[in-house]
């Protein structure tokens, strides 16, 4: 029995070293994770060429698997870095089929919320236009990146140009999972133009990026960028704009990204592009659960089974 004993201390005693052993790996990786690819973005108090005239036109097919009436309406309220942490206001131009008005206006100063009814097991497609107004609608305007760091950097730095902003075409599964997303396809349009009195040149990307998806049209043609987002293609332009010049630009993506072709690149993992099919309560390192002592407690519950098996 003493010696059983014995055992069954050393087996706890390399169990918590184990324990803190493996979180202090997570810690580690973890922290390796967060690395941006490698690309530092410095900061810059403004910018010569800034963004009007933003839309978006938007095709969804969305079906309702719960046994009673949905709803789902048009969100015209994009929050996406622009400087001073303001947002982008959109109003609805056009909706096919016709919207009906909601009950609960998020944003009843743009003219109300527009949206559709999706009967039980219905599959429903609608398409809509929407227009930015105000910032980067007739208020010329960029998206700021909020993790740039102040230039301590002597005697080159990088110009990275312009940021871009990005969000999940499958939000709405996530705010109701009775909703399920099949397609998702959308247009953007925006005018980009030297405010400065002199020419520029440099990289301007797209200013709203579906994640997850698919770059399948451009005009001008664009590079993508891959190292911003995880499994993003963000569309990017060289340009070069005289004073007072401006240029359109229109761009499209679908979502989801079909078999075969995934973008690939080594950029950080900002957000869970699936989330909406990944949601669980299963605790692990990344959550609020106590993901080690957890771990702690399966190994000496195991310890002390085998010790009541074989050493008692």
């Amino acid at each position: 029995m003493n010696l059983g004993k014995s055992l069954m201390i050393l087996v706890l005693l390399f169990s918590v070293l184990g324990v803190f052993t493996f979180a202090n790996s997570l810690a580690v990786v973890s922290a390796q994770n967060e690395s941006p690819g490698g690309q530092t973005w410095i900061q810059y108090n403004s910018s010569n060429v800034r963004m009007t005239a933003l839309t978006a036109t938007i095709t969804v097919t969305i079906k309702n698997n719960k046994e009673y009436v949905q709803y789902f309406k048009i969100s015209q309220i994009y929050t996406g870095n622009l400087a001073e942490n303001q947002t982008i206001k959109f109003i609805v131009d056009w909706t096919d089929p016709q919207a009906e008005r909601m009950i609960d206006p998020v944003s009843p100063e743009l003219g109300g919320d527009y949206g559709w009814a999706i009967q039980a097991g219905e599959t429903k497609t609608v398409k809509f236009k929407v227009s930015a107004t105000g910032l980067m609608g007739n208020e010329p305007a960029w998206i700021a990146n909020a993790g740039a760091v102040e230039n301590t950097y002597w005697s080159l730095i990088p110009d990275m140009g312009l940021y871009t902003s990005w969000f999940m075409p499958n939000e709405i599964e996530i705010l109701n999972p009775n909703l399920d997303l099949q397609s998702w396809c959308g247009t953007f349009t925006f005018t980009a133009t030297n405010f400065a009195s002199y020419p520029v040149a440099g990289i301007i990307r797209g200013p709203i990026i579906p994640t997850d998806s698919k770059l399948t049209s451009s005009d001008p043609q664009a590079f993508v960028d891959n190292d911003l987002a995880f499994n993003t293609n963000v569309a990017a332009w060289d340009i070069h704009l005289d004073p007072q010049e401006s240029q359109g630009f229109v761009y499209t993506y679908k979502w989801p990204i079909t078999a075969g072709s995934s973008p690939t690149g080594n950029g950080q993992n900002l957000f869970p592009v699936t989330a909406a099919n990944n949601t669980t309560t299963v605790p692990t390192q990344n959550t609020g659960s106590p993901y080690a002592l957890l771990v702690m407690a399966v190994i000496i519950i195991g310890a002390g089974l085998g010790y009541a098996k074989f050493l008692r």
